[in-house]
């Protein structure tokens, strides 16, 4: 073999050598590239589920706060609807008048009915507005009065054939039906 000949295979041998190390070298390379891959991966999914995690978090907190305020809303839409029936159940000409409750003035529905006169007083007792029914000119008595609605403010007025009733729950105008209302 000439010396060209030996020249051109230790080249070749020598390129294959760098080659076959080149090729290890990637192969070792690729194979930490997978594994950085897979961690990637499996970071990515941790962060994701603990955005989604933190995201229900707060909008539970969110759906609790609006549950509440809802709650609260419809509480005050109950007592004060309960106070505003009555008044449209007795309404009538002269049956509202104004009375004197235990602690301060009363809102008095009177009805009249064959078998006498009956009155429906509203009125503020100990942190509550009660409603109380009894028979007219009888003496106001609470402890048998039904609570309607926590609160330190009870107040009404009437005009022109609009009453107001005034509480800490809100304000709730009824317009009477009879011409003649009273308070």
């Amino acid at each position: 073999m000439s010396y060209q000949d030996r020249q051109t295979e230790r080249d070749a041998q020598f390129m294959n050598a760098v080659q076959g190390g080149l090729t290890s070298a990637i192969d070792r390379g690729s194979g930490r590239t997978r594994e950085y891959g897979r961690v990637f991966t499996a970071l990515l999914f941790a962060l994701f589920i603990i955005t989604l995690l933190m995201a229900i978090m707060a909008g539970t907190r969110v759906y609790s706060a609006l549950s509440d305020m809802r709650d609260q809303t419809d509480q005050s839409r109950l007592a004060m609807g309960l106070l505003v029936n009555s008044v449209r159940a007795d309404d009538a000409i002269d049956a509202i008048s104004v009375g004197a409750g235990p602690e301060g003035r009363s809102l008095v529905l009177t009805e009249r009915l064959n078998s006498g006169t009956y009155e429906t007083r509203i009125y503020l007792y100990q942190g509550q507005v009660v409603e109380e029914y009894s028979v007219a000119g009888t003496p106001y008595t609470p402890e048998k009065a039904t609570p309607v609605v926590p609160t330190d403010t009870f107040d009404f007025s009437y005009a022109d054939g609009l009453l107001t009733i005034i509480t800490d729950e809100g304000r709730a105008d009824v317009a009477l039906r009879s011409v003649r209302g009273g308070a």
